[in-house]
């Protein structure tokens, strides 16, 4: 009997974050699923994740139109076949796009969340990053429908070499200090971040001569977003960036600075490979800080705001920026309120409630940047609290694991005819750990 499991998800860093490791989970332990990503409207998306699901999952794959048509009209595109069972995973995007996809499927409805948990009369589970989130749901949610399942971003986290072979392969000094820039991986933040992030570069050389640049390259961000990121002139003055050269010699592909340094460009494949090498990355907020935090890597988290109206807002406060003369204004002063709202931004900051690592918001200058990258750089026992305390925050759970177990459970409910087809289940055991595996339940649909 086929069956389906549907994953919805939007932007860049749901899918390397969390559907990643997921689809990798149901091929090693439930290879006779059917998966169907369904691509939702987002206005953080790169455009590269329908690509990017083809090439790196084997799964059938919906972009944002056809999940949107099939959700108008029942018909699904000619490449997707949806069977008659089947069960619904939201791994990002609006919830209600995962609601509605249940309503036309008929498949229950499960959601993987690290803040919200809306629409619960027609969610069968709720799938729960910690115990915080267990006990501000657990007020209005029936507690069956509640699951610890920890980080599922830290099994996306894979290195393959040891440190010094990492840095052997990719012709660093093994003597010499690594800083790691991550300008994101959504088109805005690559686009307006990595010029300035060549500035730091040069300022930061001045400092400390003998630093070495990598930029792990994003899987959505090509080659030629970077090299427009830093020609185009527009582009330099959002935040008072450089201008770079892209260089290629026979083994590597480098950004050069005015002054002469070189940041080498990692491929995607080394991406992991590369920020575990790092003695500090410096980074914007989002999904990288998560997985810095993972790896131990001490880091800064910066957010230039001298173009607030650049950073992307949900909701209706986004469309304030094409209003005619004042809109751009509007824009930043929203941007900026909501930030005065938002408390920490780094992931392992928020989860701590105190700040682990450095955080520099505002007007902020490449110098600023690269003092306090400096700082870090000559102070290894900084470095070593500051990862120890990082790793202490992103532990890893196996979530898609316990995960994938709560979603066959839930197709045995929905059709006990299902039972036969998941014997690599059967042995399973929920790995336990200290405040997660006694919150392990069977949700009841």
């Amino acid at each position: 009997m086929d069956f389906n499991i549907v994953i919805t998800t939007n932007g860049p860093g749901e899918m390397a974050a969390w559907v990643q490791p997921m689809i990798q989970e149901i091929h090693a332990i439930l290879p006779q699923a059917r998966v169907v990503i369904a691509l939702v409207p987002c206005p953080h998306s790169s455009g590269q994740e329908a690509s990017f699901s083809q090439r790196f999952y084997g799964a059938q794959v919906m972009n944002p139109k056809e999940t949107l048509h099939y959700l108008l009209t029942g018909n699904t595109p000619e490449h997707v076949v949806l069977a008659r069972h089947g069960v619904i995973l939201h791994l990002g995007g609006d919830q209600l796009f995962s609601v509605c996809l249940g309503w036309r499927s008929r498949f229950p409805v499960t959601v993987y969340t690290e803040k919200l948990a809306q629409w619960k009369s027609r969610v069968s589970a709720y799938f729960l990053r910690d115990e915080h989130l267990l006990k501000q749901h657990a007020k209005r949610i029936p507690a069956h429908k509640l699951q610890v399942v920890g980080d599922l971003m830290t099994d996306a986290i894979q290195t393959t070499h040891g440190s010094l072979d990492i840095r052997q392969k990719l012709g660093l000094r093994p003597d010499a200090p690594v800083v790691s820039l991550l300008p994101g991986s959504k088109p805005i933040k690559v686009l307006h971040s990595t010029a300035f992030m060549l500035k730091i570069v040069d300022e930061l050389t001045l400092l400390l001569p003998e630093v070495q640049f990598i930029l792990p390259q994003s899987a959505f961000t090509p080659l030629s977003q970077l090299r427009q990121a830093v020609q185009d002139e527009k582009l330099l003055q959002s935040f008072g960036g450089v201008a770079g050269k892209v260089i290629h010699d026979r083994n590597s592909t480098s950004l050069v600075t005015p002054q002469g340094n070189r940041v080498q460009i990692v491929p995607p494949s080394w991406h992991y490979n590369a920020l575990q090498i790092s003695d500090i990355s410096l980074t914007l907020p989002g999904t990288n800080t998560a997985e810095l935090a993972a790896l131990g890597v001490p880091m800064v988290v910066m957010l230039p705001l001298q173009r607030p109206d650049l950073l992307p807002i949900d909701g209706p406060g986004r469309l304030l920026g094409h209003l005619p003369f004042i809109g751009r204004w509007l824009k930043g002063r929203l941007v900026r309120y909501l930030l005065s709202r938002h408390g920490y931004l780094a992931l392992p900051n928020q989860k701590a409630g105190e700040a682990l690592v450095p955080e520099l918001v505002g007007n902020i200058s490449a110098e600023d940047v690269a003092n306090t990258a400096y700082d870090l750089l000559i102070d290894p026992y900084a470095r070593r609290q500051m990862s120890l305390n990082l790793r202490e925050q992103m532990p890893a759970r196996q979530s898609a694991s316990r995960i994938l177990m709560a979603l066959v459970d839930i197709l045995q409910q929905h059709d006990p005819r299902l039972s036969h087809l998941v014997p690599y289940l059967q042995n399973q055991q929920v790995p336990e750990d200290s405040d997660s595996a006694k919150d392990y339940q069977q949700p009841n649909g």
